[in-house]
């Protein structure tokens, strides 16, 4: 397998993985997904690796499933049809529940434009940095087609089950301003700044107490299928499991000391 598609790069606890298909604006290949799913599950055993950032190569982020594809599916019978697809997306089922349950951040630094499943990789990650000119749409209704690549399960929990009803069957494109609005991005900055900005926020929390931000994040991402029993109750394991931590310690002697805890991830 060739991971042409997806170009890696780690530096000081910040892995960055950037589709590379710039010439079909980052459309989804299966390269470029069977590399994005190696790396995450090596990742989620990797305590060197802090966070992570998805990136598009060229001018756009993704722009979800490629279309020149889909006519290998011209010459089946309607059933057939209907086989071949739903195996081609089901395959992809696994990356979006792995993309969730890592341990790391995940940070989506989008410009251009994110459509498709570019949506699902975008606000499936935990934070989202958009620069100021970029573009989230749904386009999956203009050539027929229904949302995927999580994006059904994703948007509603980001912006409300309303908004996500327009994105999915208006087809229309949401700027960056107008999802920052809506929540489905964190941050919005200047073009020029999409880079400088998203790789400091990584590395922000790449130098975070790990251990804190990783039971952080799995308390959000479970508390909207908990009741609140089952939310307090998580909570009491997740404090537990951070005070085992020796940034536990740290940060509270940091804090006595008047100075800048040095968070090391253990």
């Amino acid at each position: 397998m060739s991971a042409d598609h997806l170009l890696v790069a780690v530096e000081d606890g910040v892995a960055r993985l950037t589709f590379n298909r710039p010439e079909a604006r980052n459309a989804a290949s299966p390269e470029m997904l069977e590399a994005l799913l190696a790396f995450l599950l090596r990742a989620e055993e990797d305590r060197r690796i802090r966070c992570i950032v998805l990136a598009g190569a060229g001018e756009h982020f993704m722009a979800g499933g490629d279309i020149r594809s889909f006519a290998q599916y011209a010459q089946l019978e309607p059933a057939q049809r209907r086989q071949a697809v739903e195996a081609r997306v089901a395959k992809n089922t696994y990356l979006f529940n792995v993309l969730q349950r890592i341990p790391q951040p995940v940070i989506a630094m989008v410009h251009g434009t994110a459509a498709g499943a570019g949506v699902g990789f975008a606000v499936g990650c935990d934070l989202v940095v958009a620069g100021r000119s970029a573009g989230f749409q749904l386009a999956h209704v203009n050539i027929g087609a229904c949302p995927d690549g999580g994006t059904s399960w994703f948007l509603p929990r980001a912006i409300g089950s309303k908004r996500a009803m327009a994105m999915a069957l208006l087809g229309e494109r949401l700027d960056a301003t107008s999802a920052l609005a809506q929540g489905l991005v964190s941050h919005v900055v200047d073009d020029a700044e999409l880079e400088t900005f998203t790789l400091a926020l990584a590395h922000r929390l790449a130098r975070g107490p790990a251990i804190a931000l990783a039971q952080a994040k799995a308390l959000i991402h479970r508390s909207l299928g908990s009741t609140l029993a089952e939310q307090l109750a998580a909570e009491a394991r997740g404090m537990g499991a951070a005070a085992a931590s020796e940034d536990f310690l740290e940060g509270p002697r940091a804090f006595l000391e008047k100075r800048k805890p040095v968070f090391r991830g253990e």
